[in-house]
């Protein structure tokens, strides 16, 4: 048997009212703590996991293209090879690789003029985004004829009061004189992640290939996505360099993360994980000043006990584990409580979006929820050795209680 957890479970039943009401308090500290540091675990990785999908559903994980489009704006056109495509669909993560087509201009209404980005889409591009965030209308068709439609983003719809049917003016730069052109509003989406899709237009990319004079073999670049997207920099590193050792081609190209297009967005993302280090300290914290709170005055409470059995013979390391005991228990209804309530609040959020937000500010409109079991596992772990450690430390006050004073005690 083991008798400091024999004695801790017959002390634990017959506590005092000061003690239960001391050791109530510590057991609902413990249960807020963990609920709050399972709650942010959550919303902190439903932010990362949202944000991400989002930006691999508007913009991909990586981007392939000559720097010079990226760095200028202007299209500058690469040639469409199968022996590319396919060194890029070997490379480990690469899920699939799509070509895609940009130019820059000015979209004209008699309500004004607004500057957007034209991105020209194969019929088997990823645009489940779109269609989710279609507000009026329908998406364009890939016909086997080329069609003059567009997609626009609700900001340009509402800027220019364009709506469903429309047919808008669009003015491509170009060195001796604008480009005129004319397209049909097909559809009307939401745009999604701010400024980065606020101005984007969305038609068949035989449109921009006609519009920029190309071939129907040159385009912009590829949209590639990934198996794991927060793996994106090290993908992308690893296609420069097989296209520098093994890809033959004349073109200068070169893999761009979201990370590194998008820099702003995902340094937002961070803060928020800063964040969530802060409260977990901080529910760590409080967690651990009330245990031990408790636990010293269990100490001082059971004075004539443990002099009592110091004098029959046992130990301080013994007498230290009969409250680490008491510690475990209370620790561990805590946890149970804690982790219920969390959960139960996450899964209402998750699917009932109880807490909503303002998606101009935090590019989603509600809070989003991810709930890990390995996560929680994890967090539940390091909690309770953690707050066991320091509890056990201050235990040592055992130490100091004399026999003969302690007998005595009243």
């Amino acid at each position: 048997m083991n008798l400091p957890r024999y004695i801790a479970k017959r002390t634990a039943t017959n506590g005092e009212s000061s003690q239960s009401a001391m050791l109530h308090i510590a057991t609902s500290a413990v249960a807020v703590s963990i609920a709050v540091m399972v709650l942010s675990l959550a919303v902190m990785s439903g932010f990362r996991d949202s944000i991400s999908q989002l930006m691999t559903d508007m913009v991909s994980d990586i981007t392939l293209c000559n720097p010079n489009t990226l760095r200028h704006k202007q299209a500058a056109p690469i040639t469409d090879s199968e022996v590319l495509k396919g060194l890029i669909c070997t490379t480990p993560n690469v899920k699939s690789v799509e070509s895609f087509a940009i130019q820059s201009g000015v979209i004209r209404t008699e309500q004004g003029a607004m500057g957007f980005m034209l991105k020209g889409v194969e019929a088997n591009s990823h645009l489940t985004l779109f269609k989710e965030r279609l507000a009026e209308g329908e998406m364009m068709q890939f016909a086997e004829g080329r069609r003059k439609e567009i997609l626009i983003p609700n900001a340009i719809a509402k800027g220019l009061k364009a709506e469903v049917g429309d047919r808008v003016e669009m003015l491509f730069m170009e060195e001796q004189a604008p480009h005129r052109e004319v397209f049909k509003v097909c559809g009307i989406y939401n745009s999604a992640l701010g400024d980065v899709g606020a101005n984007l237009i969305l038609t068949d990319i035989r449109n921009l290939q006609k519009i920029n004079g190309w071939n129907n073999d040159q385009i912009t670049g590829y949209a590639i996505r990934l198996y794991s997207p927060s793996e994106s920099p090290q993908t992308s590193d690893l296609i420069n360099v097989r296209l520098m050792s093994e890809y033959e081609g004349d073109e200068d190209l070169a893999a761009i993360s979201s990370q590194q297009l998008h820099a702003n967005i995902f340094g937002w993302l961070e803060t928020h994980d800063v964040n969530a280090v802060v409260i977990l300290t901080i529910m760590l914290i409080v967690a651990i000043f009330n245990m031990v709170t408790a636990i010293l005055i269990l100490v001082l409470d059971q004075t004539r006990m443990i002099g009592i059995l110091k004098s029959l013979g046992m130990t301080n390391r013994s007498l230290r584990a009969i409250f680490a005991h008491r510690a475990l228990r209370i620790l561990l209804r805590g946890l149970l409580l804690g982790n219920a309530v969390a959960i139960a609040l996450a899964l209402v959020q998750k699917h009932l979006h109880v807490v909503k937000l303002d998606e101009m500010g935090y590019f989603l409109n509600e809070v989003p929820i991810s709930l890990d079991g390995w996560s929680i596992v994890a967090v539940n772990l390091l909690f309770i050795a953690v707050v066991m450690a320091v509890v056990y430390i201050a235990t040592a006050i055992v130490s100091r209680i004399e026999i003969a004073k302690s007998i005595k005690y009243e």
